[in-house]
């Protein structure tokens, strides 16, 4: 279909504030990015939120309730972008609808960090969680990891190092193939290719990006992955590579569901206020974290 009438809303916004290529404006884009996170006045009020020390890694507690079962949460933003502040309110709303805890981590970012960085601390931060949910008030017998874009391919990434670390994967529009084709939907994409290149470039340069733990669809032990839930978007530059991701582990055995979002763009899922679907997504997301761990006992 076409564009929804609120992703073409958000392009236009975006088109509006554009500051030029992404390589000369990143840390520009950081900062006002945080700067406008931390001067919103309206925060959803939860039981518990709390700034924490993962053996080493800056983490975020959100907890809904004592007793809740918690997911690890990795934020997008081509592994450059964003931070705790840029995703708290989505964070919260999260945990507020499902029930369900997060452990938002803020993992080091390129270019500053490349790989492996981001995804040594995505795993640290999965042990110290199982190693001390209950000092915590939270239930992570059952662990799931939620990650959109770059966060999703951290997640994926670290189903490649380590299957066990994890025992759910929600795969937001990832970004899962160095080399796939970035052509598709143009002019109708929240994400362009010029700009989604350079990410890859920062993240992992050179050769690094053919490894499997950054090009998850090399990966050679797929059949022993966690159940996934990936959603991608009509209107992606990253549709079509996340999409054949899905196909190549449920070819191997793994339990896959897959959704596409009509009429939807890069990054819709992190924006409550402007989606419809977006408050739809999180209420299917919080329906199979919870059939996946009654499942589990």
């Amino acid at each position: 279909m076409t564009l929804h009438p609120q992703a073409r809303a958000l392009l236009d916004s975006l088109d509006a504030a554009s500051a030029g290529p992404i390589a000369q404006t990143y840390q520009q884009i950081r900062l006002a990015g945080r700067e406008a996170a931390l001067a919103a006045t309206e925060r959803i009020g939860l039981d518990h939120v709390e700034d924490l020390d993962a053996a080493g890694v800056p983490c975020r507690l959100y907890r809904p309730r004592h007793g809740a079962p918690v997911a690890l949460y990795v934020h997008g933003g081509g592994w450059v972008l964003h931070d705790l502040e840029t995703h708290d309110n989505f964070c919260r709303h999260l945990a507020h609808v499902t029930g369900w805890a997060l452990l938002a981590v803020d993992y080091r970012r390129a270019p500053e960090h490349c790989y492996p960085a981001p995804l040594d601390d995505v795993q640290t931060a999965a042990h110290w969680l199982r190693a001390h949910d209950r000092e915590h008030r939270v239930d992570a017998s059952f662990l799931p990891a939620i990650g959109d874009s770059s966060g999703a391919n951290l997640v994926a990434g670290l189903a490649v190092r380590e299957h066990a670390a994890i025992d759910f994967q929600v795969l937001l529009y990832p970004a899962v193939d160095r080399r796939a084709d970035l052509g598709g939907p143009g002019e109708t994409s929240a994400l362009e290719a010029a700009s989604m290149e350079w990410f890859w470039e920062a993240y992992a340069p050179g050769e690094l990006g053919d490894t499997p733990e950054v090009s998850v669809v090399n990966a050679t032990n797929l059949a022993d992955h966690p159940p996934v839930l990936l959603v991608t978007n009509e209107h992606d530059l990253l549709r079509d590579q996340a999409e054949d991701y899905a196909a190549l582990l449920a070819e191997a055995g793994v339990d896959v569901m897959g959704v596409r979002a009509l009429g939807m763009v890069h990054s819709y899922w992190r924006q409550p206020d402007l989606f419809d679907a977006s408050r739809s997504t999180v209420t299917i997301v919080g329906a199979l974290l919870d059939a996946h761990r009654a499942r589990s006992r």
